[in-house]
């Protein structure tokens, strides 16, 4: 099952991030990642939001997603982020392969 690493960025340093957002990707894709959401324009359609940015990456599996995170390759470029903003992430995994009422059945006698 693909997993998907869902990142809030509030950046307050862009000139410094920099250097981390141009080194990111060459270790992400090394690790068998793709981006599906980086840049371009975001609209907050309900709720309130923070002045964040949303990046979100595919995986081919939650253990890819863990061995790119606490990689060395990671480790070594991450530093480049540290004090250029607040960031929350989330690892998710993708589609389950019930359906979601499904569950709401299991375990009860037909």
């Amino acid at each position: 099952m693909s997993a998907y690493l869902i990142i809030e960025a509030h950046i307050t340093d862009p000139q410094r991030f920099a250097a981390y957002a141009r080194a990111t990707p060459e270790v992400v894709a090394r690790y068998g990642g793709h981006y599906l959401v980086m840049g371009g324009e975001q609209q907050s359609l309900e709720g309130e939001h923070a002045a964040t940015r949303t990046v979100i990456s595919c995986w081919p599996d939650r253990a890819a997603a863990l061995a790119f995170w606490h990689s060395a390759d990671y480790a070594a470029i991450k530093p480049l982020r540290a004090g250029t903003g607040s960031f929350r992430v989330l690892l998710a995994d993708g589609m389950q392969t019930q359906a979601l009422n499904d569950t709401a059945t299991e375990g009860k006698a037909p």
